[in-house]
This record gives C-alpha cells, structure tokens and sequence, in this order.
C-alpha cells in the first residue's frame, strides 16, 4: 500500500468517528457531556484537516468526507434539540469532578490539534 492510500484510510477512520461522536453527543445525560462530546467531534474534525493530505484526495474519501460533514451537521442538530431539557451537572461530586474533567480534557484535546494547525501558517506566512 503507498502511502497516500494509508493516509486517506486513517483520515476516513478518524472523521467516521468524530461523526459518531457528534452524534453520540445528544444522548448525554448532561450539558457539560454533551459539550465533551462536542470537542472530541471538533477535535477529530481538525485532526483530519492536519493529516489528510488535500492535494491528493481521491474520489471514495471526498464521498467520506461530505458523508461524514452530513453526520456532523445532524449530531449538532440532535444537540441542540436536546440542550434545553439537560441539567448542566450531575448532583454528586464525584460525578461533577468527572465530567468536568472530561470536558477539560476534551478542551485540551481540541485546542492543541487546533494549535497544530495555525501556528505552522502563521510561522510560514
């Protein structure tokens, strides 16, 4: 396999599940889980754009892709439909010192990859 095949196969694998995560994200039993869910989804969306090569797109990927964007766009849909019906923590604390630190580590996650995409453009130009 050359290597192009093998970045446009991880690059489907990681948008394919930024969109199950989008769409997972109204089935969360509260509102800082469903903006955790959220990031992860932005984070792989951006993920994609620092691994896919864009030159070299073939045929079967851009149909991933606009497969994939579809998905986004209904999770969100989904989300916000069920945003005004959650509470934004759980009750317990333990329970609160878990969510928000999946919704910190969620942050992170995104602000790095989103990071790793600007400030090479901002060095370079």
């Amino acid at each position: 396999m050359n290597p192009e095949l093998v970045s446009q196969i991880a690059s489907a694998i990681v948008v394919a599940w930024g969109a199950y995560s989008a769409i997972k994200a109204s089935r969360a039993h509260t509102r800082t889980v469903l903006l955790s869910n959220l990031f992860v989804a932005l984070a792989m969306l951006l993920l994609v754009r620092l691994i896919a090569d864009y030159g070299g797109w073939t045929s079967w990927f851009i149909y991933v892709w606009l497969l994939c964007l579809g998905a986004y766009v209904f999770g969100v849909y989904l989300a916000a439909r069920a945003w005004s019906n959650l509470p934004w923590t759980t009750n317990g604390a333990a329970a609160k010192r878990s969510e928000m630190t999946g919704l910190g580590v969620s942050a992170v996650m995104t602000l790095a990859v989103a990071g790793a995409l600007v400030i090479p453009g901002l060095v370079l130009g």
